[in-house]
């Protein structure tokens, strides 16, 4: 799915003359016949409104019908209504409104669907990808027709710089597209587009406050993640990671009530002391009505196998198992799936955080206090780290600021939890002029004075977290189309994610408990047994055998890196860490941002003429 939106303006008359003829695309038209929406979706992708001047179009996973949104869209006064009305509908969706000469768009809170705008000929042009909107600049520069900024349609090298650092860059640097002068609209806003060709943005959503008891919350996360699964299993076929771990085992039990058939996934550790090969077992033998599906390591590629494909949008999140993952899609596609569940996310939502002890101390000082004493003894904080904890922070804008200076190459952060977010590291081969351009840049996103995702630490960092996976998905979902298969993470729909920030801070940092949250949520559809599961896989084998195969191919890159060429990287020190002992598997972690922008430029450059998103001058049908 892709599309591009245009305002109603005589700007997009000549736009749309330098597109390219493409019979498969769709549009939908705004009543004065210029084109609204332009792209490419199959039925039920799409859910709009009847005819009329007004009109509401859901493009991804919804469980609404046209009913539903005509009875929405009757309810609306402006809008701004959508705020609240947009809650009612589960799912995960970009949703596209047009009232009189006014156009929205909005993705979701996780970016799993994240909507994109640039300036082409005058006009704003929003997006689904963000290379469809660099690609459309080409071709309209190419025609003589303005775009607006310098080099717009090129590749950011500024943003690859930032995209180095590990193990992710800062808010909102961690949003910056790799498209020279396109943007992201940040998560929980959306884009408006006016008559006269200009836009702008607005929050519209903003995280509740966290004062439900745990039983209450948990009824919330229920709920909702009954219903982000019952609309992904309406397929006559569905596939689902069944990878031993409460997340994974959740999504699997739920979709097993549903009238689908279900096949499971797991894939076979190397190392015998993994535990998550038993539970996946375990989960399996319960689920007497799926089709299990085991996935040796010795049939498929390793961790650091060369990607056959990449994501034209930038680089990849999840580059060490790209080629794992269009595996898995080849086996489950065989299998009849069209879409596969995931349980990215639900680390991300219900995994403990320290920093939720620096906003409980705002509330309730004595409970964060033995909350953080306990922590303290079985985490072995120094009583600094505890203290900072408790008390520690500033601002974000302030926090931000204070981040620049401590970004070198090679260090590793020893925050305690107490600050908005982890300290990033440029990698050891990083140019001292990429390293001198990351601080720059966060010193000026600094300045800017950025709101947060959420007033309080620990809603940001679920927030910002929750964005994270969003990427991991739209990446792994980029990989996996050309099997004709769709990863779905029900776990990351702004329901859920609404769902599991209502629960008491209290109850987010119980220690000794592992996502109580989930645990209550799922208490009598998931077995006893894997709810008061305590261990969690470690995949380090995964890491050092990807490795020992593929070191020679991967070193090879330090050869010809188009990185080296954008003066990036030191390609000498990274062959050292290639061909070198690395005892600890976490000291590998910047590899992988490395190598996924060595990889990206690559892909760029074996397609000097990237296809642009929707080209027709001729469209194949019109309307959804």
């Amino acid at each position: 799915m892709d599309f591009v939106v245009f305002p109603d303006h005589p700007a997009t008359g000549p736009l749309c003359l330098n597109l390219r003829r493409d019979p498969t695309v769709r549009t939908v038209r705004h009543p004065s016949g210029r084109p609204w929406v332009m792209g490419h979706w199959t039925d039920d992708e799409a859910v709009a409104t009847g005819p009329g001047p007004d009109r509401l179009l859901l493009l991804g996973t919804a469980a609404a019908d046209t009913g539903t949104l005509d009875r929405m869209l009757r309810r609306l006064r402006r809008l701004e209504d959508l705020d609240s009305r947009v809650r009612e509908l589960p799912g995960s969706f970009f949703l596209l409104a047009a009232m009189g000469s006014r156009v929205r768009c909005q993705g979701s809170l996780s970016t799993v669907r994240q909507i994109h705008h640039a300036s082409v000929n005058g006009v704003t042009v929003a997006g689904s990808r963000p290379h469809d909107l660099a690609a459309l600049a080409r071709e309209a520069s190419a025609a003589g027709l303005p775009t607006g900024a310098p080099g717009l349609g090129s590749v950011d090298e500024e943003s690859l710089a930032v995209r180095l650092l590990a193990p992710f860059a800062p808010y909102p640097l961690a949003q910056r597209p790799a498209w020279r002068a396109v943007r992201a609209v940040p998560p929980g806003h959306c884009l408006t587009l006016g008559a006269d060709g200009r836009h702008g943005t607005a929050r519209w959503w903003r995280p509740p406050r966290p004062d439900l008891w745990l039983e209450d919350a948990a009824e919330c996360v229920r709920d909702a993640l009954t219903e982000a699964v019952r609309v992904r299993a309406r397929r006559p076929a569905l596939s689902a990671d069944l990878s031993g771990g409460m997340d994974s085992t959740s999504l699997c039990f739920l979709a097993a009530r549903e009238d689908t058939r279900l096949i499971t996934t797991a894939w076979v550790c190397r190392d015998e002391a993994n535990d998550d090969n038993v539970w996946s077992d375990h989960g399996a033998a319960l689920l007497h009505t799926a089709e299990h599906l085991p996935l040796p390591y010795t049939d498929a590629p390793t961790w650091y196998a060369p990607p056959a494909r990449t994501d034209p949008a930038g680089p990849l999140a999840v580059i060490r198992e790209s080629a794992r993952l269009d595996h898995q899609a080849a086996a489950v596609a065989a299998r009849g799936s069209r879409t596969h569940l995931i349980g990215v996310g639900g680390d991300e939502l219900f995994s403990p955080r320290p920093v939720a002890l620096n906003s409980l101390a705002r509330t309730d000082f004595r409970s964060a206090a033995r909350r953080a004493c306990a922590a303290r003894r079985l985490g072995r904080w120094t009583l600094v780290d505890t203290l900072r904890t408790l008390f520690g922070g500033v601002p974000y804008p302030q926090w931000l600021e204070a981040c620049a200076d401590r970004i070198v190459p090679g260090a590793r952060s020893g925050d305690s939890g107490a600050d908005w977010e982890v300290v990033p590291a440029m990698p050891p081969w990083a140019h001292p002029d990429a390293v001198a351009t990351a601080r720059r840049l966060v010193r000026d996103a600094a300045a800017a004075e950025p709101e947060p995702f959420a007033p309080l630490r620990c809603q940001h960092e679920v927030l910002r977290a929750a964005a994270r996976a969003g990427e991991i998905v739209r990446g792994a979902a980029a990989l996996t189309a050309h099997h004709g298969v769709t990863f779905e993470a029900p776990f990351l729909d702004d329901n859920v994610i609404e769902a599991a920030l209502t629960v008491r801070l209290v109850d987010q940092v119980a220690v000794g408990s592992y996502k109580p949250l989930l645990s209550a949520a799922m208490r009598g559809i998931l077995p006893d047994a894997v709810r008061a599961r305590g261990t969690k896989g470690e995949h380090s084998a995964e890491v050092y055998a990807g490795l020992r195969r593929h070191r020679r191919a991967l070193a090879a890159l330090c050869d010809d890196s188009r990185l080296a060429g954008l003066g990036l990287i030191r390609p000498e020190v990274l062959r050292t860490a290639l061909t070198s002992l690395q005892p600890l598997a976490h000291t590998l972690q910047p590899l992988d941002p490395t190598l996924a922008a060595e990889y990206w430029l690559r892909s760029l450059q074996e397609q000097p003429r990237p296809a642009a998103p929707a080209r027709p001058t001729v469209p194949a049908a019109e309307g959804a």
